[in-house]
């Protein structure tokens, strides 16, 4: 599907490994998490966008009209399920990065195995600064859960930083709802439907 907003033509597209390295990028570049080093930088990669893209299949791409990535949203279908395999294949790659960062991608997964009791699906998003305010943001969440409705998922959930007003904001506008707060991370949920 070809959207057209004001001059920025966009498509929604399922992922291609072809894909990756501009996902890297848009991850990186939309981090809030401050990256001080080349291990910061894989921490941060191997958590938020290299596992989604390898233990799933759930993963969509907004592309401009070079066919160029500008955003995604990965998912989990299955929480629980994707955490299993996380801890086989992610997590030795992590503990090679160090102590802090073992312990600190744990904490995220317990954080995230918790929360599949609000929805059994998680998702991640991320834009690059052009292509928000734009609606691609609300098409990509849209394309996802019409894609969990056809499998039978009802409901999804994510976590964000508690401070940042502007992705709550936008994920209350796109049907979510907050169901906790603890760690300095906001919990929301929403119906697929």
């Amino acid at each position: 599907m070809i959207e057209k907003n004001s001059t920025f033509e966009y498509s929604i597209r399922p992922y291609r490994k072809s894909d990756l390295d501009a996902m890297r990028e848009i991850c990186i570049e939309t981090s809030s998490i401050p990256l001080k080093n080349e291990k910061d930088r894989e921490f941060l990669l191997l958590m938020f966008c290299d596992a989604y893209v390898e233990l799933t299949q759930d993963c969509f791409v907004a592309v401009d009209k070079k066919d160029s990535p500008v955003g995604y949203i990965l998912c989990a279908v299955s929480t629980r399920e994707f955490f299993r395999e996380f801890r086989e294949k992610i997590f030795p790659l992590i503990d090679k990065l160090g102590f802090k960062y073992s312990v600190e991608a744990r904490g995220i997964v317990f954080l995230h195995k918790l929360c599949a009791v609000f929805a059994p699906s998680h998702l991640h998003i991320d834009l690059t600064g052009s292509a928000r305010r734009r609606g691609i943001g609300t098409e990509l969440v849209d394309t996802l859960k019409a894609h969990l409705r056809s499998q039978g998922i009802e409901s999804v959930q994510l976590t964000c930083g508690s401070n940042n007003k502007t992705a709550i904001s936008f994920y209350k506008k796109n049907g979510f709802s907050t169901v906790f707060r603890a760690f300095g991370s906001c919990v929301m949920r929403s119906d697929t439907k």
